[in-house]
């Protein structure tokens, strides 16, 4: 997530808080967050200022609480394709449908129907009292801001974390609520102003509708180079699935030599030296060498945030890289190629790898020199370097743990 999503988050929601059906009727919520109960003459007292901060600040809490609900539900469905380059283009495509139904461009009967809550009910009398009506309002007008919060809905479930959705929705609530406080606490003073701005209310949903159908645009056409890399990964996985399948074919009959290239491991000799000064980044930005290993054992993975199976597996690798590390016999890392195969950028790779707590090293292959000299064609593949430096095994597909630590006690 970049502070560009965050931004339009907050824009979002200043466009939800001038939208035709909530700007109207500010009046009424300011003036029960700022007056006290009904006197005798049936006025009602205007609160202390004390009193007024607390009322509106529960009741901003209160929409928040439901909207950062949204944004961690949308990203908790979004979690299970994450950095799906074909989800990514069909939540673009919903947002830039909703911004062009914003302008005025495209009529959907749907999105023009208006349900409001009941409000009658709710009698705020005092701070818990004004957390429900901000319970109250956020459940209520969601339908009429419906195709504003969609968007940014949309873009929490393309971000694929818990965190980014929670933070997008937050965002959101702030861009809608500080106009709130501000009005509230300056009611008098900024009311007429206001009333002002309805006559260009259309004016500034067709541009915020604009701004929104942009968005989604460049969200579609972003994904693709992530498209044709997604594609060419799926053939590079169907191939190592092949190679698997023969491999157990090929067990059946007879017990190959450890070491000999066999059906699902790639031919050694044919690999440039290359590799081993190839320059990788870590997740903070530190440069590294393959070579810089040299005098122990080294096994690599070169995986994908994209690759279902791959992110199933990370456990597993992970406690190999615990073991290993305890006992300082081998050096296990992982490699990453962003921006290719379908993989996300690195800067994006670098933020889902901490949210997701990646405690396996990682090292990002970033313009995809060491894949390439490698000859990386599908995912995982697991590269084995002994002690000195030498390529003794690349195998394409997955390993179970006992194969795995085989191999890794005959590097050490």
């Amino acid at each position: 997530m970049d502070i560009a999503s965050i931004v339009s988050a907050v824009g979002a929601g200043l466009l939800s808080f001038f939208s035709p059906c909530i700007l109207p009727l500010l009046p009424v919520y300011i003036g029960v967050l700022t007056t006290g109960p009904t006197q005798g003459e049936g006025e009602r007292a205007d609160l202390g200022l004390g009193a007024q901060v607390a009322r509106t600040l529960a009741f901003v809490l209160g929409i928040s609480c439901v909207f950062v609900g949204l944004g961690i539900g949308a990203a908790t469905l979004g979690n299970a394709a994450a950095s799906n380059p074909y989800l990514n283009v069909v939540l673009g495509l919903a947002i830039f449908v909703c911004g062009l139904f914003l302008t005025g461009i495209l009529r959907i009967d749907a999105l023009q129907r208006e349900h409001r809550a009941n409000l009658s009910r709710i009698k705020v009398n005092g701070v818990a009292g004004a957390f429900l009506l901000g319970l109250a309002f956020s459940f209520g007008w969601t339908p009429c801001v419906g195709p504003i919060l969609g968007s940014i809905l949309a873009l929490a479930a393309g971000e694929g974390t818990v965190a980014a959705g929670a933070v997008l929705l937050l965002a959101y609530a702030l861009g809608l609520c500080v106009p709130f406080v501000v009005l509230t606490l300056g009611a008098s003073a900024l009311m007429s102003r206001v009333h002002s701005l309805y006559r260009y209310l259309p004016v500034i949903q067709k541009v915020g509708g604009a701004l929104i159908a942009a968005m989604g645009l460049w969200m579609v056409l972003s994904q693709v180079g992530a498209l044709a890399n997604a594609s060419k990964a799926y053939d590079g996985g169907d191939a190592a699935q092949i190679s698997e399948q023969s491999a157990e074919s090929s067990q059946a009959d007879d017990d190959p030599v450890v070491g000999t290239v066999e059906a699902g491991d790639e031919d050694t000799s044919t690999k440039s030296s290359a590799w081993k000064n190839v320059v990788l980044t870590d997740l903070d930005g530190n440069a590294h060498k393959l070579s810089e290993y040299k005098g122990k054992p080294l096994y690599f993975e070169f995986w994908g945030s994209w690759c279902t199976s791959c992110v199933q597996d990370l456990g597993q690798l992970t406690d190999v890289y615990r073991e290993h590390e305890e006992l300082g016999d081998v050096v296990v890392v992982s490699v990453v190629v962003p921006g290719q195969f379908g993989e996300r950028s690195a800067d994006d790779f670098v933020q889902w790898a901490r949210d997701n707590d990646v405690e396996v090293p990682v090292l990002m292959d970033t313009n995809g020199a060491l894949s390439t000299h490698l000859g990386v064609s599908g995912f995982p593949t697991s590269v084995f370097v002994s002690s000195d430096g030498q390529l003794y095994k690349i195998r394409v597909g997955a390993i179970s743990v006992d194969e795995l630590e085989g191999l890794l006690s005959q590097l050490s």
